[in-house]
């Protein structure tokens, strides 16, 4: 998820890319920052820059959040806005760009996390992988799979519903999924981590019933993996 952040509060603007980059670090996140709008509408007209994500102060010099808002919405539509604000009267006016959501300064670690988990979800719930083998094809919800096994050069997909076989290898799904919150735990297993429902020494028991084995040398940094996953995403 590609992020970016335009306040012209320096201090606001480098706590909050500190906490994110500190944060996210064992995902595929990148932040940006701007301490403009103007520079935030630069770069994407001029640099070609596409953003998941931004984090946007109301109050500006200069351009103020509301004017660069509907510039970056009409840029990419697709683009989520989270609008930092000292005034919460500022809110109505942001339905009329679409906001995600506001965070009110100063910022809680706990407000900010959860509205990068909502678009994260939002933007994984749109992925899609395209599946082909010798006799099937078809598009599946990347929020659908289970996990993934490793089976000579091919692979199984084991979703929610169905099973299904592909041509493409596991190290291709694991470069693929890996930053939507899979974890190779062995070499033939690739597992969805929001599926995972218990964990017994190297025995791992998903969703549907099944029990993975889980490489002994990967255990710790499983665990890792899993408790960030559990921290980043508890309710």
């Amino acid at each position: 998820m590609r992020m970016a952040i335009c306040d012209d509060d320096a201090a606001v603007l480098s706590s909050l890319t500190d906490f994110i980059n500190k944060t996210y670090h064992d995902i595929d996140v990148l932040t940006d920052r701007y301490s403009s709008g103007e520079a935030l509408i630069r770069a994407i007209e001029k640099r070609g820059l596409s953003y998941d994500l931004l984090f946007l102060d109301i109050e500006m010099g200069g351009m103020d959040g509301m004017q660069v808002a509907k510039r970056a919405h009409a840029l990419l539509p697709d683009m989520s806005i989270v609008f930092i604000t000292s005034h919460d009267e500022f809110a109505t006016a942001g339905y009329e760009v679409s906001a995600f959501r506001f965070l009110t300064k100063p910022i809680q670690p706990a407000k900010l996390m959860e509205a990068i988990a909502a678009v994260k979800k939002a933007l994984l719930s749109q992925k899609t992988i395209h599946i082909q083998s010798k006799a099937t094809e078809a598009v599946l919800k990347v929020t659908d799979i289970l996990y993934i096994e490793a089976q000579d050069k091919h692979v199984k997909i084991v979703s929610r519903d169905q099973l299904y076989d592909d041509r493409k290898g596991i190290a291709f799904y694991t470069q693929l999924l890996a930053p939507n919150d899979f974890y190779r735990i062995h070499r033939g297993y690739l597992i969805n981590l929001r599926y995972v429902k218990f964990i017994d020494g190297l025995d791992i028991l998903m969703a549907n019933g099944d029990v993975l084995p889980m490489s002994r040398l990967r255990k710790k940094q499983f665990v890792e993996a899993f408790h960030t996953y559990i921290k980043r995403t508890a309710r």
